[in-house]
């Protein structure tokens, strides 16, 4: 009797476990949290922007900004933004991971009409270089001519997402069959989060660039100010009058 009490249970047993198992299988997937857009003239859309804007072009010389376009990093993005800061001023904008490539676009947009100044500038991502923001680098021949290329971060090694030629976004600075990417490593030294390893930061995106905007790219002129309004008023001999 003991036996087949515990024969009893143990299949009473197994056979809530399969009910239970069948419950989870056959449940159905819960539907994605929608977020809405981010608004990019927002600083709350923005994990990271430098405190004071940086000279424009016209005012200091070439320069470069850094547009990191990050989701689902091993670090926050302040710390990686603290050791791309060796590179130039970091911009990082929140992005939605299921909509990176239109968030990576409507960041950059912001970024270029609002901040850029004509400056040069790279972008270090953990993500293919979407086809969403190709257009946007080639609007403007002299932004293109001033877009560096791409820091790899977190051992990403696909540069460009599929679809996307390199030779369609990289300047001229690079020449046939080379790619305008290289690998960044971040680590934390002496309570720091600085690049890694050995030459300059960036590597082959970063070196040399400097020299080559001096010699390659034109530089963006000021901006015009506000046009006045100015009357026009009627000449008239002496002696004339309405």
């Amino acid at each position: 009797m003991n036996k087949f009490v515990l024969f009893g249970g143990g299949a009473l047993l197994l056979a809530a476990g399969g009910v239970a198992a069948w419950m989870l299988m056959s449940a159905p997937e819960p539907e994605p949290v929608h977020l809405d857009p981010y608004d990019y003239s927002q600083a709350e859309s923005w994990d990271v922007k430098p405190a004071e804007q940086p000279p424009a072009v016209w005012d200091s010389g070439w320069a470069i900004d850094v547009i990191q376009l990050a989701t689902d990093t091993r670090r926050d993005a302040e710390d990686i933004a603290a050791a791309l800061d060796a590179i130039g001023p970091v911009y990082a904008p929140k992005l939605r991971a299921p909509n990176f490539a239109e968030d990576a676009a409507a960041a950059l947009q912001e970024y270029l009409e609002v901040n850029n100044n004509g400056r040069a500038f790279v972008i270090a991502s953990n993500q293919p270089l979407p086809a969403s923001t190709v257009p946007v680098i080639n609007a403007d021949p002299m932004v293109r001519a001033r877009f560096g290329g791409l820091l790899l971060l977190d051992g990403q090694e696909t540069a460009f997402a599929p679809g996307v030629n390199p030779a369609s976004v990289c300047s001229d600075r690079f020449g046939a069959g080379e790619v305008c990417a290289a690998p960044v490593e971040i680590k934390r030294t002496d309570g720091e989060w600085v690049i890694a390893g050995e030459g300059p930061a960036g590597g082959a995106v970063i070196d040399g660039f400097a020299d080559w905007l001096d010699g390659s790219a034109p530089k963006l002129a000021e901006p015009l100010g506000d046009l006045e309004e100015v009357e026009i008023i009627d000449i008239r001999r002496p002696g004339q009058t309405d």
